[in-house]
């Protein structure tokens, strides 16, 4: 009998542009090509076309219930304060906006008449939702893109009242490692972190959307190479803190030690404008890039410093999996070996030695190869069912063995 997994996410993934709504949606979809019956609870904003979202989601198959964001966090807060009372968690409000009366009836709704086997639950502040649905016996998997808390604090470069408010996100995420039946870690890093704070069955399912980039780059020699940065927007504090590295400190460097032979090209929409005058004749603005797999075909190297911010960022995994040879800080746990798969480095320095390392095409061919060759194994559409086939039957077995 086919089962049926009740899917509850933040606002609905529509348009489906940036990495995180590539991530979502192509996991509703693997879940639906896998052979589960599911249907998605979510929220929608002001901004986005209801009837366009409905029909999207209609042509590819997928049942949704759409929620309106809380129109008056303040009335929210003197509603629950019996509750924040109890629990000081819900002074986190991207926790709290998920025990309006709309989400939880909407849950109550689908669990009496959609009846599902099990849960998927994404982002840890949806841990009222978790808990909604464990007093209505229905087994949970949370599906975890980052620390919430530790974002936080990256986002606002670790100052000392994004400190203070991130306190309710970090008893947030402890909830949601200890009360949902299986956690998915969105990295190895991740997995760690998830089962420091509690979790008993903790396991690392990807983004699921770079399966999609999967491909092979022939490489030639070149007197220009053309390095990217990506970034899907600079809202993002880490995004601009890996842009200021670039232009303050890795492309000065390289211009002094082989001038003329590197071309930068920035991508993300909202450039600061503050950064500007950090531009040169080598350095090419795109804003947002409407095909970036075409875009990046043309590209030779990609440079992806990851100074700060938590989860798994697209712009460091895409190159691997799309054969483009990579220099960045780290790679979240994933087993990229230095030097094999990737090019690490921690300092402007060392970013430029390796640049200089792979002006050489067949340098940048075998670790391109290499690279593409893990990330099919690890990235893969067919490994990211598995993983999430995995945890909804353990979270499944988990609860009947529970009531037995």
């Amino acid at each position: 009998m086919q089962k049926r997994v009740l899917i509850v996410t933040p606002w609905i993934p529509y348009p489906i542009t940036g990495a995180d709504q590539q991530d979502r949606f192509q996991g509703f979809l693997q879940l639906k090509n896998t052979g589960y019956d599911i249907r998605v609870i979510a929220k929608i904003h002001a901004f986005q076309d209801r009837k366009k979202v409905e029909t999207f989601y209609a042509d590819a198959g997928i049942a949704l219930t759409l929620i309106p964001y809380c129109r008056s966090h303040v009335l929210l807060l003197f509603r629950r304060i019996g509750r924040i009372f109890c629990e000081p968690a819900l002074l986190d409000g991207a926790a709290l906006e998920y025990t309006d009366d709309a989400t939880e009836q909407a849950v109550r709704d689908a669990v009496s008449i959609f009846k599902p086997d099990v849960a998927w639950v994404e982002f840890t502040f949806l841990w009222p939702v978790v808990r909604l649905l464990r007093s209505l016996h229905i087994p949970v998997v949370m599906r975890s893109a980052n620390n919430e808390a530790q974002q936080s604090i990256d986002e606002h470069g670790g100052r000392f009242f994004p400190r203070i408010i991130s306190i309710p996100k970090f008893r947030s995420e402890r909830i949601a490692a200890r009360e949902s039946s299986v956690v998915c870690a969105i990295t190895p890093w991740e997995k760690k972190w998830y089962e420091h704070c509690g979790s008993k069955q903790v396991m690392v399912l990807p983004l699921r959307g770079l399966g999609r980039t999967l491909r092979t780059h022939k490489h030639t020699d070149k007197k220009i190479l053309d390095v990217v940065f990506l970034s899907s927007s600079y809202s993002n504090g880490h995004n601009r803190d890996a842009l200021h590295f670039v232009l303050t400190q890795i492309a000065p460097l390289i211009r002094k030690r082989a001038p003329g032979e590197f071309r930068f090209h920035i991508t993300g929409k909202k450039f600061p404008e503050e950064f500007r005058q950090f531009l040169t004749s080598d350095v090419v603005v795109h804003d947002f890039i409407p095909d970036l797999d075409h875009f990046l075909d043309t590209t030779d190297i990609a440079l992806c410093p990851s100074v700060s911010g938590q989860g798994m960022q697209q712009k460091i995994f895409e190159p691997l999996c799309c054969g483009l040879p990579l220099i960045t800080h780290h790679t979240a746990g994933y087993p990229f070996e230095d030097g094999v798969h990737v090019l690490l480095a921690d300092t402007a320095e060392r970013y430029v030695e390796h640049l200089l390392h792979v002006r050489a095409s067949k340098v940048r061919q075998q670790l391109a190869d290499h690279a593409h060759t893990l990330s099919a194994k690890i990235f893969s559409d067919a490994a990211m069912r598995s993983i999430a086939t995995d945890a909804l039957e353990t979270a499944i077995s988990i609860s009947s063995k529970a009531h037995l």
